[in-house]
């Protein structure tokens, strides 16, 4: 009788027999699990650190991090730091960071007069001046109040900062757009 009284608590406080673990803890600790993993790999990318968030990935789940997180590290190398490549990069910016549950928006640059001032230049860190367009048209993402694209680094920079290195003979215009169009 006493054994059969011990299975029973064992079965009512566990909620199946030898000590399982129940479904409904099991599903729990998954989704958990998953948004912990979410979280530090946004965390690492927040630092700018692509290939530890990527390393992370992979030792965490045991399979290779997914195609969209190497293509951020992609994104943010200096080849890509060439006019006319901002769309990919964007795409696979705006990809990643909605991948980890971020709510990153697609930043439409234009100069006002793309007929005649059609160049958008970018001071990077170093003081260089790089093209960014020249057609008079750029695209970024922006998320939390950084700009992030091939010239700020996966770091990013503060949205202000990022302006205030924008240069063109004409007024740059800034419009959030739902989607990138195929070519500007």
């Amino acid at each position: 009788m006493r054994v059969w009284l011990v299975m029973s608590c064992l079965v009512l406080s566990t909620g199946t027999a030898h000590g399982t673990i129940p479904v409904r803890e099991t599903v729990a600790a998954q989704v958990m699990g998953a948004d912990s993993l979410r979280a530090h790999t946004l965390s690492l990318l927040a630092r700018g650190e692509v290939t530890g968030a990527i390393d992370y990935w992979a030792v965490t789940t045991g399979r290779a991090a997914p195609s969209w997180l190497f293509a951020l590290k992609t994104a943010f190398s200096a080849s890509k730091q060439v006019a006319g490549a901002c769309q990919g990069v964007a795409r696979s910016i705006h990809t990643a960071f909605t991948q980890l549950g971020g709510n990153p928006e697609f930043v439409e640059l234009t100069t006002r007069d793309d007929q005649k001032f059609r160049y958008i230049m970018f001071k990077m860190l170093d003081g260089r001046d790089l093209n960014v367009s020249k057609n008079g048209y750029h695209v970024l993402v922006r998320m939390n109040g950084r700009a992030y694209d091939a010239y700020t680094g996966a770091v990013g920079m503060p949205w202000a900062e990022y302006v205030s290195r924008l240069g063109a003979l004409s007024d740059i215009t800034q419009k959030v757009i739902e989607v990138l169009p195929e070519t500007p």
